[in-house]
């Protein structure tokens, strides 16, 4: 493994990069380790749910050593910017049952929250990048689409998404898409070489050291339409530690140049295979918990759905061209 010092404080950890040929399925738990990939679980349906990803992966398979850049002017707070509390529409917050609808002004998806005397240790999630669109002229626009642990109940958010930005003048339009990673309060950091764009699948597993009390995180992704898988540890803000109290996936407008930004029109986003693994061993389906819906202007912007208990989708409700 080979440590990394980037600004701020921030520290990454990548792995060597596995042999030619090498197959995870038939690989012993150290060289899993040793190379970057997920740890097999006990449990039979995730078992199942790695073999399908690897065997769809497999024929395409380009492992990315990865690279990175920090981006300072941009962060990915927790819901309702500084103080991470939703406002609730009904219900209390457990892990078991659906308490209701939050309102945010960054936040639109699904959240839920670990049982008593347990926290989240990691998420998974799948989606497909949306092609975002300009609502009006002359103005950058953006669209983060994450899943991650902590955030609603805490200060602090450990996350991994895709972002996606887009500025239209007249007839020609402007995007940027990249992968990044975030542990807040420390900035946005961008994978420079990881390639991602719209209508690419992308598969995400956050892992964390030990549930509640973690200070370090590992994070899986694989773009199952390009074959490109990457991995890298990273570690908390000085003086933060995981809270583990909720896992969530989200379509977000960061903050940007020290000011919320304007939500792009996304279309629409669908997170699925959406679970969270608690240190008991818990599995918690993102579509028990609470749906959330982002708020402009005294109107919801960007709206979160739980459809199945596996799967939230994210609405863009805003303004059209």
């Amino acid at each position: 493994m080979k440590r990394i010092e980037l600004s701020n404080g921030i520290t990454v950890t990548t792995f060597e990069q596995p042999p030619t040929g090498f197959n995870p399925l038939a690989a012993q738990p150290s060289e899993l380790m040793r190379y970057g990939f997920p740890a097999m679980s006990p449990d039979a349906q995730h078992q199942q749910r790695y073999r399908k990803v690897m065997q769809q992966i497999t024929p395409k398979f380009n492992y990315v050593q990865p690279t990175f850049e920090v981006h300072e002017d941009k962060f990915h707070k927790p819901l309702n910017g500084t103080n991470g509390k939703g406002r609730k529409a009904a219900g209390t917050r457990t892990g078991a049952t659906s308490a209701g609808t939050e309102t945010d002004t960054n936040w639109a998806g699904g959240v839920v929250f670990a049982p008593a005397n347990d926290s989240f240790k990691w998420v998974e999630g799948d989606w497909v990048v949306p092609n975002v669109g300009a609502p009006k002229q002359n103005q950058w626009f953006y669209s983060a689409s994450w899943i991650g642990i902590d955030g609603d109940g805490s200060g602090d958010v450990c996350q991994a998404g895709v972002e996606c930005e887009v500025y239209q003048s007249g007839s020609s339009i402007s995007r940027n898409i990249y992968t990044w990673w975030e542990w807040y309060p420390l900035p946005e950091v961008k994978l420079t070489n990881f390639p991602a764009s719209p209508g690419d699948l992308i598969t995400m597993i956050l892992c964390t050291a030990q549930g509640a009390g973690s200070t370090s995180a590992t994070v899986f992704m694989t773009n199952r339409t390009s074959g490109a898988s990457t991995s890298f540890g990273f570690n908390a803000p000085n003086g933060t530690k995981l809270a583990g109290n909720s896992a969530e996936w989200i379509v977000e407008a960061p903050t940007v140049g020290g000011s919320q930004s304007a939500i792009a029109d996304y279309g629409e986003v669908f997170f699925s295979v959406c679970e969270a693994v608690t240190v008991k061993g818990v599995t918690i389906n993102g579509g028990t918990g609470d749906n959330i819906n982002m708020m402009a202007g005294g109107s919801v912007v960007s709206a979160g759905n739980l459809i199945t208990p596996t799967v939230v989708q994210c609405f863009y409700e805003g303004a059209l061209p």
